[in-house]
């Protein structure tokens, strides 16, 4: 089986950098060029995209030069990409989609025998009416996202988890006294609201997490400028290893996504159940399928509830080790990549 695996054109792969769906293309066309049955996994990427094993597999097709910020057309630049690696396309028995705007429907309708996956990291916002090609396929990392995007098209959407490489993120079991943001500076993602939290509940806290690439830095400065420094830290982007130990040697992660906005996956909960830190977060998408409540964190239907369970210190009754155990069995890039294959069998075989 040759497999060809689209990557978004805003940013380059590389794990030691923040980029939820270009670290999960990565992992996953790592993972899937290890399996027998596979003859080549090709990457189409922006320029410079690093993949941390040499395998003999694996192509990589180099794109566009990632973005600088959000202020351009995305629509546009998918298009310029696709430009470069369509001439590809037809050498794959699977061609697997992860842009956001428009998956490759010119090039499905004038190939209906091709097997188009769409794997669908946000919401899905395609607006201009356009005819589905029978061949296309669509994927959700979380069943409540599956749901939502089977509604949307009226076409079914297979739930696959995504998958973290666990070896990126070590454990250990001490853990120090200070909860951790690790997610995106926006307000979708309740910075502000988890700033609030931890003076309101007299909790120490660092807040690290994409700070550059973000639509609104107004909001982002609003947020640093509500840390004090002291009770809650402000770092903003940080390196791979800063990540890592913030991780580690955080009491809880907290994660708090604010309604409407559904948390696809959530890979910062993976990332830190991973290094045997339990997370605390509000129910929402793959949030509620990752967190095991009362085993490898707490899950919660208001902000009040996530007060009460950093006042009465509960994270304490989490084991670490069956925080670990759970992402090895449940949510590392080898188990995605399983998933994924055995679909594509599925689909195959008629």
């Amino acid at each position: 089986m040759n497999i060809f695996i689209i990557s978004s054109a805003e940013k380059m792969i590389d794990f030691r950098k923040y980029g939820g769906t270009e670290l999960v293309v990565g992992d996953l066309a790592t993972s899937l060029s290890k399996f027998d049955e596979i003859e080549e996994v090709a990457v189409a990427c922006c320029k410079g995209s690093v993949f941390p094993e040499n395998l003999s597999k694996l192509k990589v097709i180099e794109t566009l030069e990632e973005s600088e910020d959000m202020h351009h057309d995305w629509v546009a630049k998918e298009a310029d990409a696709y430009q470069i690696y369509e001439k590809y396309l037809d050498d794959y028995d699977v061609i697997i989609d992860n842009t956001k705007f428009d998956p490759i429907y010119n090039y499905g309708m004038a190939h209906p025998g091709a097997n188009i996956f769409h794997v669908f990291h946000a919401p899905c916002e395609w607006t201009i009416p356009m005819q589905i090609p029978d061949n296309s396929h669509f994927i959700a990392a979380s069943r409540a996202h599956a749901m939502s995007v089977s509604n949307y098209l009226e076409r079914p959407c297979k739930c696959i988890p995504h998958g973290i490489n666990t070896d990126m993120y070590p454990f250990k079991s001490e853990k120090g006294d200070s909860y951790m943001f690790a997610n995106r500076i926006c307000r979708e993602k309740g910075c502000l609201e988890f700033v609030q939290l931890m003076k309101d509940s007299g909790a120490c806290a660092d807040v690290c997490g994409e700070d550059r690439f973000i639509i609104s830095q107004e909001y982002v400065e609003n947020v640093r400028s509500r840390c004090n420094g002291t009770q809650v830290r402000y770092h903003g982007t940080v390196s791979y290893k800063e990540k890592i130990e913030f991780l580690q040697n955080a009491k809880a992660v907290i994660s708090l996504p604010m309604y409407p906005f559904m948390e696809i996956f959530g890979l910062h909960a993976a990332e830190a159940m991973c290094c045997g830190t339990p997370v605390i977060a509000l129910r929402s998408g793959g949030l509620t399928d990752q967190i095991v409540d009362g085993v490898t964190g707490f899950l919660c239907d208001a902000l009040d509830e996530v007060q009460e369970i950093i006042v009465s210190d509960k994270v304490s009754e989490i084991d670490p080790y069956e925080c670990r155990r759970h992402v090895e069995k449940h949510f590392s890039r080898e188990i995605m990549a399983k998933r994924y294959l055995e679909y594509f069998k599925t689909v195959l075989k008629g």
